[in-house]
């Protein structure tokens, strides 16, 4: 497997991807790189990162969402999760003002739920995309981009719970390939590690749509999610068909689902 690419060459490729199917305003711009690439590589701080990558918003050069370069960083460089969760607060702590439009930019209330559809288009989307791509690849893709999300919720950064929801809905009430759970269980694993509490309160919340596998489990009978979520992932954690490493996922996602339940007020 060929090593890893540094976060310049990943700038580099990303924008000759990117660059010749989309509008050169939705293209992460050069200033908006290089303040990524200063920043990353410890040459600015987190503050002097937040304006300089801000710049070409508030000019109106660009005008895709200013998350969108970020959280492609993230999800493909796991590594930098720290610094651009830092990187984030500094760019939603900058004061208000006037953009090239006349309007004025509230840092402060510029809201990331824009991920939802990525991350739902993800995981809704994409049992192709982990059935023809190498494991490593859709690893790094797949799994950073859902680790990020459970970082910034459990961060309070990211105000909606559905995410939570979703993951959980997609990963255990779906009817998918053993080759589609082996890495959607692995997100879900990174997702409990960090916002297990979260699943466990949006858990109680009776949401309108159910995965075939909970509907088939409601015909026998009442049943509550939370209690539906444990048994299956207890199922998957004794799983043959599956890789020894996804099977350790499944038996550490039930222990924190165990564990917070046991915490939680009775």
């Amino acid at each position: 497997m060929p090593p890893p690419l540094s976060l310049d060459e990943w700038m580099d490729n990303f924008v000759a991807e990117w660059a010749p199917d989309n509008d050169p305003r939705d293209i992460p711009s050069a200033s908006e790189l290089k303040a990524i690439s200063q920043y990353l590589h410890g040459r600015i701080s987190a503050g002097e990162a937040a304006f300089a990558y801000t710049r070409d918003t508030i000019s109106g050069k660009t005008s895709g969402d200013v998350w969108f370069l970020i959280y492609h960083v993230a999800q493909t460089l796991p590594e930098t999760q720290d610094r651009l969760i830092q990187l984030i607060r500094a760019i939603k702590a900058l004061p208000d003002e006037p953009c090239a439009s006349g309007k004025v930019q509230r840092w402060s209330s510029v809201s990331l739920a824009d991920l939802h559809g990525d991350l739902r288009d993800r995981w809704e989307g994409d049992s192709d995309y982990i059935r023809v791509h190498p494991a490593a690849e859709r690893d790094r893709a797949f799994i950073g981009l859902t680790t990020f999300i459970a970082r910034l919720r459990s961060e309070g950064l990211l105000g909606t719970a559905y995410f939570s929801y979703m993951v959980m809905c997609f990963a255990l009430e779906s009817e998918e390939s053993m080759q589609v759970l082996d890495t959607y269980l692995r997100a879900t694993a990174r997702y409990l590690e960090w916002a297990v509490r979260d699943v466990f309160t949006v858990s109680m919340n009776e949401y309108a749509y159910s995965g075939p596998l909970l509907k088939k489990a409601k015909e026998y009978g009442d049943v509550e999610r939370w209690q539906f979520w444990k048994s299956r992932m207890a199922v998957l954690g004794d799983e043959g068909d599956l890789s020894q490493k996804t099977r350790d996922a499944a038996k550490s996602s039930l222990a924190r689902m165990l564990e917070v339940e046991n915490l939680a007020p009775q």
